[in-house]
């Protein structure tokens, strides 16, 4: 694998050698000081230059970085109708870079980013950081309407998983437990660690860095909750899913002084558990 401090001067000497380029930050795990660092990590280029074109229009420019195997081009308004890009690329090597691109006029709206480095400006245009580590990715704490919101969606959609599963619709069961996984358990594992860490906790991108947060009882229970595609063993997930909700839950209302809803919590588990002893012969101990 490249070195990354080699990458990131032939990425400066881009950018200064280019005149369209007038500023080049970097983003992501490498400006990260709480970030370990490995084979996979990569490098977030953010170009802000006079003309996008070029590097919209064409991908020849990225050869100079070595050569392309993979990439993924995106693209979306941002403030007074400019628009960012990114041009992901993965190198036959293995070394990926997230290139981005905008236009020089949405450099004064770069304090946006949670965290960045500056490394060209040309023309002073980009603000200096405003912080230099990673709070702007801190849990946010919840209120207990956005708390209960999300534990009653969660015991209601469960409702999905266990009719599918008596329906024999498996991919549409499988589908509702990663939507409860993404959408309502990975809030509420977010705030679990941000009541455990006073609130200055960053639980990375769709639990990234749970392996490190997380104690061993919860992050096990956790674990068992991704299993086969088998409908008895999904079941049973779902129901580890109650067990773990219920710890994490009330966990969080302990500590926050929130209503928890355990009426709910029990008929639905209840109604869930029924389906699975009447159409799945399922045994509930």
């Amino acid at each position: 694998m490249r070195d990354r401090n080699n990458v990131l001067e032939q990425l400066i000497q881009f950018a200064e050698e280019d005149e369209n380029i007038r500023a080049l930050v970097l983003q992501g795990s490498f400006v990260n000081k709480n970030v370990e660092l490995d084979d996979f990590s990569d490098l977030d280029p953010l170009f802000f230059v006079k003309d996008v074109t070029p590097f919209i229009e064409k991908v020849d420019w990225k050869n100079r970085f070595g050569k392309p195997i993979s990439w993924f081009h995106d693209e979306g308004l941002s403030h007074d109708n400019q628009k960012w890009y990114t041009r992901l690329t993965i190198y036959d090597d293995g070394f990926k870079i997230d290139f981005g691109f905008q236009s020089i006029a949405l450099g004064k709206y770069a304090n946006e980013m949670p965290l960045y480095r500056i490394y060209v400006d040309k023309d002073n245009i980009i603000p200096l950081p405003e912080v230099s580590d990673e709070r702007k990715f801190y849990v946010k704490q919840p209120t207990q309407e956005e708390f209960l919101e999300r534990i009653q969606t969660f015991f209601y959609d469960t409702s999905y998983v266990a009719k599918a599963l008596a329906r024999d619709e498996i991919f549409f069961a499988k589908h509702i437990d990663a939507d409860l996984k993404s959408n309502k358990i990975k809030p509420l594992l977010d705030w679990y660690l941000g009541v455990k860490f006073d609130f200055q906790v960053n639980p990375g991108l769709m639990g990234r860095y749970y392996h490190s947060y997380l104690d061993k009882e919860t992050r096990d229970l956790l674990l068992e909750t991704y299993t086969t595609s088998n409908k008895e063993e999904t079941a049973k997930v779902l129901l580890k899913l109650f067990d773990l909700v219920h710890q994490v839950g009330t966990f969080i209302a302990k500590e926050l002084n929130f209503a928890y809803p355990y009426q709910q919590e029990q008929d639905m588990r209840k109604y869930c558990e029924d389906i699975f002893v009447r159409y799945l012969s399922m045994k509930i101990l």
